[in-house]
């Protein structure tokens, strides 16, 4: 392979701060952006567990509410130089049917799925046009933002999230900053694996056959992926680290869906 096509997916020299880095996919993030070349910053309300990720990579670790932005500013302005955000922390914890939700439910799920994007968005990108960088936003949305399945507090927010990148794109693209998205499809984080071990509580509080969303119907989907099995988080990595980088330069607004074909059936 000629060097200048692996150069493409260097990130020497950039700085990033990867939101919901202390376990499943954004741990797979924050460890391929850093094999990449980028010094990374994880901020995480699991300070220990963002500090046990920076520790194997290198990198540092910070404590992150990204539903306050005093606390997201902070955690941004601790990055020097910033020119790569990764907004990848949220929940599904608050999923169900609406028949279930109550409103605090539903205002947690949009304060860390939606606004935790706004918070962290908006003094990352300052930063980057203060300092006269560009850079790159990359935002981790969810299938479930173009097929409902989860409930109607995620679901929603996810879809935003998606339209907030196209929104973004082009108020951000006269700096030179590019924002685009992923959209993982079924990836087994211990999140879910600990949901169903018992570990954590379901996220259905009754039987998901009484709710068209997590019913029948919406099983048989999640059953017939195309590709025959789930992703792995660092296939989801390997997306950001492709938005992130040269590889991508003429690349805007976009949100890749990364889901084996989950979205076809």
């Amino acid at each position: 392979m000629q060097p200048e096509i692996g150069q493409l997916l260097s990130l020497d020299g950039r700085r990033a701060l990867v939101t919901g880095g202390a376990t499943g996919i954004g741990e797979a993030i924050a460890t391929v952006l850093a094999a990449a070349g980028a010094g990374v910053t994880i901020g995480d309300l699991d300070l220990e567990g963002a500090e046990r990720v920076a520790a194997s990579i290198g990198g540092r670790a910070v404590e992150l509410d990204v539903t306050d932005p005093a606390s997201a500013d902070a955690a941004v302005r601790s990055v020097p130089d910033i020119d790569l955000l990764v907004n990848n922390a949220g929940t599904y914890l608050e999923a169900g049917s609406i028949l279930d939700q109550t409103h605090e439910s539903w205002q947690h799920s949009i304060d860390v799925n939606l606004a935790g994007v706004f918070n962290c968005s908006k003094p990352a990108a300052t930063a980057m046009v203060d300092g006269a960088r560009p850079g790159s936003i990359v935002n981790i949305a969810s299938v479930d933002g173009y097929l409902p399945c989860l409930g109607t507090g995620y679901d929603s927010a996810k879809a935003a999230v998606i339209q907030l990148t196209r929104s973004l794109a082009v108020d951000l693209a006269p700096h030179g900053i590019r924002v685009n998205g992923v959209a993982p499809g079924n990836v087994p984080v211990p999140t879910l694996r600990k949901i169903h071990a018992g570990e954590l509580p379901p996220l259905w509080p009754v039987d998901s056959s009484t709710t068209g969303l997590m019913g029948p119907m919406m099983r048989q989907r999640s059953a017939n992926i195309p590709l025959g099995r789930p992703g792995r988080a660092e296939e989801i990595a390997h997306a950001v680290l492709f938005l992130a980088s040269a590889a991508s330069t003429y690349v805007i607004g976009h949100t890749l869906t990364v889901d084996g074909g989950w979205t076809l059936v």
